[in-house]
């Protein structure tokens, strides 16, 4: 498995990868420092998940998430923010088709979860209709 995290923040990607190396040791994390470099990372590796911070400078992750897609229509993003509230990143995720949105505050309990939950509906049939 592997994931791509993207924040501008050196002290937070430390932390996401500290914790996916402690929670999954098995996972192979890759790292970008603003939007751009997470899309050439996305182009050059074909991460599993990417996980971005919606907020980064040059580039943002909805700019990055929307390149990803145009790449790779099945990609599978996550959306992290310290700023959105989930309402409205829950919007932004929607719209993009990006998979899910989780508040950096909450990462340690639900980034592993979310991602394994992202994966796992890719793998899934899709539902018969119940007419």
């Amino acid at each position: 498995m592997r994931v791509l995290i993207a924040d501008d923040h050196k002290a937070v990607r430390d932390n996401l990868r500290a914790m996916l190396n402690e929670q999954q040791p098995q996972w192979e994390v890759s790292e970008a420092s603003n939007g751009q470099e997470a899309v050439d990372l996305f182009r050059d590796s074909s991460p599993d998940v990417a996980v971005l911070d919606i907020v980064m400078m040059p580039v943002g992750g909805v700019a990055a998430a929307y390149e990803m897609r145009r790449i790779d229509p099945k990609a599978k993003i996550v959306l992290i923010s310290g700023y959105y509230a989930p309402g409205d990143a829950s919007l932004i995720t929607r719209l993009l088709g990006a998979g899910a949105f989780v508040q950096k505050s909450d990462a340690v309990r639900e980034l592993v979860p979310t991602i394994q939950r992202i994966l796992s509906e890719e793998s899934r049939p899709p539902e018969t209709p119940v007419v």
